[in-house]
């Protein structure tokens, strides 16, 4: 079997999942994705012998076309509807193919209207959805695929990864370091200028030993402040003793349709504290059990939860962290794999 790949911005963890789906299966995959972001370069190293990757960029439309249909894919599996030239593969191909998406519904005219061209035009090429949440899933209905073709769980962490990362946390279980972590690009619609606003604020308001703890870089410039320490971008595998000093994730974003990160950081034990636009938080955040929530770009509601996790007893840490890790195991790059395989085998 032939397994055709179109997508944005490929990353490690969508390659880990489609490195078991070819151990599995022993398919061959051909994925063609946009060159690498230079604020999120991620190295891939371990990719199974029957992967190939190619760049977009280096093609015409034409060439595109070509390559996918010299390959001669049994099955497409594409990422949203937002490149032209992927969308013209999938209509000369004509065969089997998935949309995965991370889009949520959220009923504006813009996605109404959306959905009525897509079923228009696009829906007859497409048999399946395979999206991350619940919002998505929702979103999937109004594209017009029945709920038995869509199939949620498109986003999947290093699992193997992060959960060895949560055993650190048994070393420090006795005392939780007092440091929040960021880990995302500086943008702002991560919200990261309301978490540094509302780390300071609380830091002056109700003076602590917590500090903050930034990993990412971007196009805004890190704060200055005695407390708040910034690390740039690190790849998954050199985050061992970032993870072993920090004890609180945290994920204030305005905009996040998903966010793979919360899965990342729930399998590697902590407790969470994120906005209500981060879509994850269907998956790998209950209230109150594993962490907390706050409305987006509310530094007020913000800076409030930061300071409910400096005030809790070192125990409650330990049981979050768990609850994080037991939400966190619902989903593997091995399930995964099964979902996408249920999917073409449908």
């Amino acid at each position: 079997m032939k397994i055709l790949v179109l997508y944005e911005e490929l990353a490690l963890y969508l390659i880990n999942g489609f490195n078991v789906v070819a151990d599995k299966s022993n398919c061959e995959i051909l994925i063609i994705s946009k060159k690498i972001n230079s604020v999120a370069p991620f190295k891939f190293e371990n990719v199974h012998k029957n992967i190939t990757i190619k760049e977009r960029e280096v093609f015409t439309q034409e060439q595109l076309i070509s390559l996918a249909k010299d390959f001669k894919p049994d099955f497409v599996f594409i990422g949203g509807w937002i490149h032209k030239p992927y969308l013209k593969i999938v209509k000369t191909l004509q065969v089997k193919t998935v949309i995965a998406f991370d889009n949520q519904w959220k009923g504006t005219l813009r996605q109404i209207f959306g959905c009525l061209y897509f079923k228009l035009t696009l829906k007859k090429y497409i048999s399946n959805a395979f999206v991350a949440g619940q919002k998505q899933f929702d979103f999937a209905k109004h594209l017009g695929f029945p709920d038995s073709n869509i199939t949620k769980g498109l986003y999947c962490c290093d699992f193997s990864l992060f959960s060895s990362y949560a055993r650190l946390k048994t070393e420090k279980e006795s005392n939780i370091p007092k440091r929040f972590l960021y880990v995302g690009r500086y943008a702002s619609e991560k919200g990261i200028e309301d978490l540094w606003k509302a780390f300071i604020q609380m830091q002056t308001e109700n003076p602590s030993e917590w500090e903050l703890w930034c990993l990412g870089k971007g196009n805004i410039d890190p704060f200055v402040h005695p407390k708040i320490k910034h690390f740039g971008f690190l790849q998954p595998y050199e985050m061992a003793n970032i993870i072993k000093d920090t004890g609180v994730f945290v994920l204030p974003s305005s905009f996040e349709p998903w966010g793979v990160v919360v899965h990342e950081y729930a399998a590697a034990g902590f407790p969470i504290l994120c906005s209500n636009e981060v879509g994850a938080i269907d998956s790998f955040l209950v209230e109150n059990s594993n962490g907390f929530t706050f409305e987006a770009g509310n530094i007020t509601q913000l800076k409030q939860k930061l300071n409910k996790f400096t005030l809790m007893p070192n125990a409650d840490l330990v049981v979050m962290s768990q609850k994080s890790f037991g939400l966190a195991s619902k989903l593997t790059p091995e399930i995964w794999a099964d979902k996408l395989m249920s999917i073409i085998n449908l």
